[in-house]
């Protein structure tokens, strides 16, 4: 069963929101901005996409702790900043990355589409394929080098996306507890929105990298599905 609280909060705060497993172990998500997201969980700190200055709100993570995991998605300056995994890196930290940002810094875990990493009792971080299937956007993000994420907290499943549009290998994707899933005129349009939360089937959906969209009109294409429809400050 999935539990929560605060699930009453206006769009622009980004307090965190706090779930727990079923076997009552704490999974507190704070969305950032953007893609950016912090989730801690049962006492470690996972950091996705951190970006302190290429996206607004700038953002310097001086106040964040120094984190356990961090997770890049794909190169790109909205979700690839180096001086933000400086900030937030210590002699501890676990940096899992794309092939080619790993060229480019020559540290961290590479996790290419399909592969996973144990971290832990009952944890696991999967490795899922991000990329374009529309001809306009394929060169954007091509298939087979950047990633989404799924974070297996001891059964409680959380999909990070990334930059991707509706793929079929989001039917591989099962017992979805939060979806974190992109719309952008790069990504995912409110259609396919739909039919990913249709396929994927998460209890609570988090819609993510949205720029200028109109959230009522996000909230309104899922409609019907069954999911809860969280709208933070996440342009």
């Amino acid at each position: 069963m999935l539990f929560s609280c605060g699930d009453k909060q206006p769009q622009e705060k980004r307090k965190p929101d706090v779930f727990y497993t079923a076997h009552g172990k704490k999974i507190t998500i704070t969305p950032i901005k953007h893609a950016s997201i912090q989730i801690n969980y049962d006492g470690r700190e996972f950091e996705i996409d951190p970006v302190c200055s290429h996206v607004g709100p700038v953002l310097d993570y001086l106040d964040k702790p120094k984190a356990d995991f961090i997770l890049v998605t794909n190169k790109q300056l909205d979700h690839f900043d180096d001086y933000a995994i400086r900030v937030l890196t210590d002699r501890y930290t676990e940096l899992i990355i794309p092939k080619d940002i790993w060229f480019q810094m020559r540290i961290g875990n590479v996790l290419e589409n399909n592969m996973y990493m144990n971290i832990g009792k009952n944890c696991v971080i999967y490795c899922v394929p991000a990329y374009n299937i529309s001809k306009k956007n394929a060169k954007r993000h091509p298939k087979g080098r950047w990633n989404g994420y799924v974070l297996d907290f001891d059964g409680f499943r959380i999909y990070i996306a990334g930059d991707t549009e509706f793929i079929p290998e989001m039917k591989d994707l099962k017992n979805i507890s939060i979806a974190f899933l992109p719309v952008s005129r790069f990504t995912m349009d409110t259609k396919q929105l739909r039919q990913a939360v249709e396929t994927i089937k998460p209890k609570v959906v988090y819609p993510y990298h949205f720029y200028d969209a109109d959230t009522a009109q996000i909230r309104h294409a899922l409609d019907g599905t069954g999911a809860e429809v969280r709208i933070r400050y996440m342009r």
